[in-house]
């Protein structure tokens, strides 16, 4: 091996790693606060539905910005919106710390949003033209299973933070960390080419996004995507509920029970890494789709009468994300090569929907029915899309079986 092409390597690494730990910091700044929310309230004495409101205008607000940025990525490049939406995370941070009324908190906190709102979308678009074919698949699993961490240390994070040094030490930590990943995307992440970058017009981002909506390969993925993240949400939001009230575990413990979602995340994009270079994008599609609906379907029958099999469903559940979502995002890559930045910000926005609007489906269905009748609706309705989405994909699935047995047989 060259030196030239080790150097390019190490440079390629470099890149992943702090593209991948900015939308770690994005993931952070979403799931560190969950903890304090009972705090803020204390604090600023306001209705919890005021603080509700900080957690959901969060959200909205990066979904939305995921389909403006996408255009203004292919268009002009990732380097500048990158360090600007640093910037003003470092100073929309300091806000939130020094803030102490509500109304100055919450504007800081938008705006926070709006910071951290270009960091997924810059990662998997830099993954997704630095690298390309096998490596491409390999470092959208890396950068994953970067990503699938925030969920599992975020929470215990916030807790301890929140418990020694109040709802400003938080924020002064992520100030801190906003300030080193300022220093480092100036450092490693690559500079515009600004002379090949023209404006893009508005009606042909307008046709752009049209363009990726009506695309076969796509639909799947945006309606699966939006689809799962609907349900991983409303499972988020009422599991702490499942696990006070009805199993009797202490607020401390809460956390805790997260870890297996988490962590099998990431294993299931360790196995999504091993098997990406072997297996053709349908196969993977099609079982780590069914390992979803299995889950869901187990989730719906052992939620309020086992721990144990509570704890299974969850970790395959995050088992099947770790796989679908690099998977996704790869296969978007390599369908819109020249639209890359708008179709991997249209899929984010379509998951940032389905997270806003799961945990009020939910909300909305518990108040009139039980959470039994809930996740049996959910997992039935998913495992059907499965089967209904799945279909175009099934004759590439027989076609790879039939040459791999065809290989054993000349092999034998």
């Amino acid at each position: 091996m060259s030196r030239n092409s080790t150097r390019t390597r190490a440079k390629s690494s470099y890149i992943l790693y702090v593209v991948g730990i900015s939308a770690f910091l994005a993931s952070l700044m979403q799931n560190i606060y969950s903890p304090i929310i009972p705090m803020l309230r204390d604090s600023f004495e306001v209705p919890i539905s005021l603080v509700n409101l900080s957690v959901s205008l969060f959200i909205l607000i990066i979904a939305v910005l995921q389909i403006v940025m996408g255009p203004i990525m292919d268009a002009r490049g990732s380097y500048r919106l990158l360090i600007s939406g640093l910037v003003l995370t470092v100073i929309a941070s300091i806000g939130c710390a020094l803030a102490t009324h509500y109304p100055l908190f919450l504007l800081c906190r938008v705006l926070q949003a709006v910071g951290t709102a270009s960091l997924p979308l810059v990662a998997v678009t830099t993954i997704s033209s630095t690298f390309e074919g096998v490596e491409r698949g390999h470092a959208m699993g890396t950068y994953q299973m970067l990503l699938s961490l925030a969920p599992a240390i975020a929470p215990v994070l916030g807790g301890f933070i929140g418990d020694h040094y109040g709802y400003a030490g938080i924020f002064w930590f992520l100030t801190g960390v906003s300030v080193l990943m300022v220093a480092l995307s100036m450092r490693y992440f690559p500079k515009d080419n600004t002379k090949k970058k023209k404006p893009a017009a508005i009606p042909n981002v307008a046709r752009t996004y049209i363009h990726i909506a009506a695309n076969k390969e796509a639909k799947p993925l945006m309606l699966i995507g939006f689809v799962y993240f609907f349900i991983y949400f409303i499972i988020l939001v009422f599991l702490p509920a499942l696990l006070i009230d009805h199993y009797g575990v202490g607020l401390s413990l809460v956390g805790l029970l997260y870890l297996p979602m988490a962590l099998s995340n990431v294993a299931g994009t360790m196995i999504y890494k091993a098997l990406q270079a072997r297996w053709p994008r349908a196969a993977l599609f099609i079982c780590g789709n069914a390992l979803a609906a299995v889950s869901l379907l187990l989730f719906a029958a052992m939620e309020s009468f086992s721990i144990l099999g509570l704890s299974i469903a969850l970790f395959l559940f995050g088992m099947s994300g770790g796989v679908l979502i690099p998977l996704f995002t790869t296969m978007l890559s390599e369908a819109f090569e020249s639209e890359r930045a708008s179709a991997l910000g249209m899929f984010n926005f379509v998951r940032y929907a389905g997270m806003a609007a799961g945990p009020i489906f939910s909300g909305m269905w518990l108040a009139v029915l039980s959470d039994i009748s809930l996740f049996f609706t959910l997992s039935l309705g998913y495992a059907l899309l499965v089967i209904l989405v799945s279909k175009p994909m099934w004759n590439q699935v027989r076609g790879w079986i039939h040459k791999k047995s065809s290989k054993a047989e000349h092999g034998a």
